[in-house]
């Protein structure tokens, strides 16, 4: 096999260096290196081996003109549990053509319209209601609230955001006859909160919009029979 001396990668192409030099990594922390690698030689069986006197570049790469051989030094990368280098540079963020057209999973605003191929579900927060009732809207839209004492009075809301949109299923005990008064933000039509089913497990269901945080319109449909929290 005639020998190769090692080669250097400078801005896409590789030049062979002068013989008696040796190999050279790129700022990128990218080395590209032919066979001459073993004291200027050929290549033990076509194999390079790379001690721990090489420190390893930030990104774990290194490329050979031939097979590979790597002790453990040039393993301690983010991707060293990937076996092949060619799967890493194509998972992540190198897979994403357009980042700023993905979701913010933090919970970032979403610019444009949202479509939903399959469900979207917002999973109900289950409240069991005696005495002053203080829902959580920075919990999510849905609520199930058990009604355990004579009388509830639903007071504002905290966390509520102006344009969210929810509902509330009030469920009546096992003894029932529970009362809701409303204060603060909630808004019923003519100023007329809804009387509640009174039965024991009586379901009565709320739908809300908030116009703003210190005023939430509300629709009451009521007696949707028995039930209990799933």
């Amino acid at each position: 096999m005639t020998a190769r001396r090692p080669l250097t990668l400078i801005s896409g192409a590789t030049t062979e260096l002068p013989v008696g030099d040796t190999v050279v990594g790129a700022s990128a922390g990218i080395l590209v290196a032919g066979s001459g690698l073993d004291g200027g030689g050929e290549l033990d069986g076509g194999t390079v081996t790379v001690n721990a006197s090489i420190a390893p570049a930030a990104s774990g790469l290194i490329f050979v003109g031939d097979a590979l051989g790597i002790d453990g030094s040039a393993t301690a990368s983010g991707n060293a549990a990937l076996a092949d280098a060619g799967v890493a540079l194509a998972s992540g963020n190198a897979a994403l053509t357009d980042v700023s057209g993905k979701y913010d999973k933090s919970g970032g605003p979403i610019s444009g319209s949202v479509t939903v191929q399959s469900q979207s579900i917002g999973s109900p927060t289950y409240v069991n209601s005696s005495g002053v009732c203080i829902l959580n809207f920075g919990a999510g839209n849905n609520f199930e609230v058990v009604l355990t004492a004579a009388t509830s009075t639903f007071a504002t809301p905290v966390n509520a955001s102006g344009g969210q949109t929810g509902t509330i299923t009030l469920r009546q005990d096992g003894t029932g006859s529970r009362l809701v008064a409303y204060s603060g933000a909630w808004s019923f039509a003519s100023d007329n909160p809804p009387t509640l089913t009174t039965t024991a497990s009586g379901v009565d269901f709320l739908a809300f919009y908030c116009v703003n945080p210190s005023r939430i319109l509300t629709v009451a449909t009521l007696n949707y029979g028995s039930g209990t929290v799933a």
